[in-house]
């Protein structure tokens, strides 16, 4: 992010902030996902998204400080701007915005139950369970070296002019794993709450019929099968790589990092690494 740019969001927030903070107290029963980036909450979501009782829709930042793209949001749940604009003026605080998106949507989808993926959700669990204290959190975690491999391949996101712009900015290894851990330790806070939940992705991917039916258990979900059948797009196109469940990404790290970088990834996050239980290389 560029000067410009955290001048600019630093400025939203601090419009936003007495919106955000307003008190409010909410009785749904909401499913909030986060973690490190490219830890596989994207496939969550996709996953939960098959379930007949839940609508879990693109990422969408509402639950965020001063990181709500109206324009984006729009587009994504194909909702109209001016609807999503009247929601967000008729609200008296973001909290009372986040529960009018939410029975917009679940409305939309004919769901009972609405689940929102952004991974920086894990940054913001004080607010929201202050706010929501109803709702569940299924915090994902994933081995930290293999985030860093995916990291430094995904273009980050950015907003020009109301638009979502996509562009590769590689940053230091180390800036990478850093974030790894302060968003793990971060999530990690709430471990001894009842509505934390937490999901590894090497377990989701290797047994996920087992690890999912025990995720919607503690959440207080049926299992349903349809979890687990990829939908196929409209017209026999190929399904989205995100809806494919499979271990072939675990362990990359061994031959995607060099010596030199695993030594220096295990150096910042060594100690985490091993508190989480992964092996250490």
């Amino acid at each position: 992010m560029s000067l410009v740019e955290r001048l600019q969001h630093r400025a939203t927030r601090l419009r936003q902030r007495p919106w955000r903070n307003r008190a409010y107290r909410s009785t749904e029963s909401h499913l909030i996902i986060g973690g490190a980036p490219r830890s596989g909450t994207t496939l969550l979501r996709r996953v939960l998204d098959r379930h007949p009782g839940i609508c879990c829709g693109p990422e969408s930042s509402i639950l965020l400080p001063g990181a709500f793209h109206v324009s984006s949001v729009a587009k994504a749940y194909k909702l109209p701007e001016a609807d999503l604009e009247a929601m967000l003026a008729s609200s008296a605080s973001q909290g009372a915005f986040v529960d009018a998106f939410a029975t917009s949507y679940r409305a939309q989808r004919g769901r009972p139950r609405w689940a929102e993926k952004t991974p920086l959700n894990i940054q913001s669990l004080d607010w929201i369970l202050e706010r929501f204290p109803e709702a569940q959190v299924i915090h994902v975690i994933r081995d930290g070296r293999d985030v860093v491999c995916s990291m430094r391949q995904h273009p980050e996101r950015r907003w020009v002019d109301g638009e979502e712009v996509r562009e590769m900015r590689p940053r230091p290894i180390a800036e990478y794993a850093h974030r790894w851990v302060r968003d793990v330790r971060e999530g990690r806070r709430f471990r001894d709450d009842p509505r934390y939940h937490e999901l590894r992705y090497e377990a989701f991917v290797s047994d996920p019929e087992r690890v999912l039916g025990e995720l919607l258990a503690s959440v207080g979900e049926a299992w349903d099968p349809a979890v687990l059948v990829e939908k196929v797009p409209r017209g026999g196109r190929k399904a989205h790589a995100n809806t494919a469940i499979t271990p072939r990404s675990v362990g990359r790290w061994r031959t995607d990092l060099t010596a030199a970088e695993r030594a220096e990834v295990s150096a910042i996050a060594g100690p985490l690494l091993a508190e989480l239980g992964y092996e250490a290389g």
